[in-house]
């Protein structure tokens, strides 16, 4: 029929779904700002005949729109045909709580959980109560403080592997009976390596697939801008390279150092083929009470509008950063992935989103880097910290101001020394969160912190 629409077309790209999925123009007032709803509890229509809503621990409309948007942005690829331009017409489906941490909590409770309440059956795989996690050696702080001391009690088990290290054989033997999930972050924390995710998917999908491990890959330093794990990485289309893909939106997504909240995102694949995971998920963030506030939900709604134009300064700020730095007599042991002289450029080339454009310097690869000072003391790095005008000297990352922190001493202090050693996290290490201020500004402040510690220590 003449000016009908296809019955099929393309999705939307990134931004423009960014702005526009979950905050369509209000049907009654035609206001483009979705309303916040900030009611505990919803009239019942009659007993158990609810509008979708009973009670906000359990769902918020507000909620439901940033849960909407988030999968959107995780799992619908740019440019694909589907049925909606915008949103994913699969079933893959997005939960946020109320910070990372409570969404690193849920997951540990995921494995524990008996197979009857939606969970990963435990050591048995059935009834619940012990289970395995492997994980990434160089992981953030506070997952490893969860899985190896909080989650305990529960009787989890979790093993900390140097994946590069280990290769395809060393994998497979670190996967027990009872390992029920494989902990990853692209890049880890703090030391930006990047794991072979290609091949530790291989490895996982030669197993069973009733019984395999599930892959969960954490995507805090990119964003769903610059990395989408849950989407076919064009490997002769091979699977997804993570089942569940998590963030702390308290970072980039957020953008503005003034959210805390988190995310996990399951695939459409294993949604399919694993539908107790949802809802296991479903009730321990319902009966953890770890349901976010609807106006920090409210509030990321309108940061992810423009996740993609920060990300972009980021990545170009942070890749010019780390390429200044690496050409600086008075440091060492840059870390960069997206820098084509580091040793995992290879490694990301293939796995970074097309949204990443390439530059004569690399790729930009989020907006995190970390690198030393060479031969410069605990008091050193300290004194470079809190000489810098422009940076701030504080945990977190992700927004739009710089950031500086001494992993040793901060986010990571309280591992053992043993573990600090054998990762390379020294007192002279520093993270550096680069935000979106002026290039020259940024290079300008970091050569004022160097020139104090090299006026002190004659570095």
């Amino acid at each position: 029929m003449t000016g009908s629409l296809p019955q099929q077309q393309r999705h939307d790209h990134f931004s423009t779904r960014s702005i526009h999925v979950g905050s369509e123009p209000d049907p009654s007032t035609g206001a483009v700002v979705p309303s916040l709803s900030v009611a505990t509890t919803f009239k019942q229509d009659g007993i158990g005949k609810m509008r979708g809503y009973d009670y906000s621990r359990s769902g918020n409309p507000t909620r439901s729109a940033l849960e909407e948007l988030l999968t959107s942005l995780e799992t619908s690829p740019s440019g694909a045909v589907s049925q909606d331009s915008r949103s994913d017409a699969s079933i893959g489906e997005s939960l946020v709580f109320a910070s990372g941490s409570a969404a690193t909590a849920a997951v540990a409770h995921w494995v524990t959980l008996s197979a009857k309440e939606g969970g990963a059956g435990g050591k048995d795989g059935s009834t619940g109560g012990g289970g395995h996690i492997l994980s990434v050696n160089d992981v953030y702080g506070g997952t490893a403080r969860y899985l190896a001391r909080t989650a305990r009690p529960t009787g989890l088990e979790v093993t900390f592997l140097d994946f590069e290290k280990a290769g395809k054989d060393g994998i497979r033997e670190a996967i027990r009976p009872d390992t029920r999930l494989i902990w990853l972050e692209i890049p880890t924390n703090p030391l930006l390596l990047v794991p072979p995710l290609r091949l530790i998917r291989d490895v996982v999908h030669s197993l069973p697939a009733a019984t395999r491990p599930l892959i969960l890959i954490d995507t805090t330093f990119l964003s769903s801008f610059y990395i989408t794990p849950l989407l076919s990485d064009g490997d002769n289309n091979s699977p997804p390279l993570a089942d569940i893909a998590y963030s702390s939106l308290s970072k980039y997504s957020g953008g503005h150092s003034d959210i805390i909240l988190g995310s996990l995102t399951v695939s459409p694949l294993t949604a399919s083929l694993r539908p107790n995971l949802l809802k296991g998920l479903r009730f321990l963030q319902n009966s953890l009470g770890a349901s976010p506030s609807p106006r920090d939900c409210h509030l990321l709604i309108r940061s992810l509008k423009t996740l993609s134009v920060r990300m972009i300064k980021h990545g170009l700020n942070a890749l010019r950063v780390a390429a200044w730095l690496n050409d600086h007599p008075a440091v060492e042991r840059v870390r960069y992935p997206g820098l084509k002289t580091d040793g995992a450029f290879r490694e990301i080339s293939h796995l970074i989103s097309p949204n990443a454009k390439r530059e004569t310097l690399g790729i930009p690869f989020g907006g995190v880097i970390t690198f030393a000072i060479k031969d410069a003391s605990a008091e050193g790095a300290e004194r470079f910290c809190t000489t810098l005008r422009i940076a701030t000297l504080a945990e977190s990352l992700g927004g739009v101001e710089s950031l500086v922190e001494v992993p040793y001493g901060m986010t990571h202090s309280h591992l053992p020394q043993e573990t600090l050693s054998t990762l390379g996290i020294t007192p002279n290490l520093i993270r550096l969160s680069v935000g979106i201020e002026d290039y020259d500004d940024i290079v300008d402040d970091l050569q004022r912190g160097l020139a104090a510690v090299a006026a002190t220590e004659k570095v």
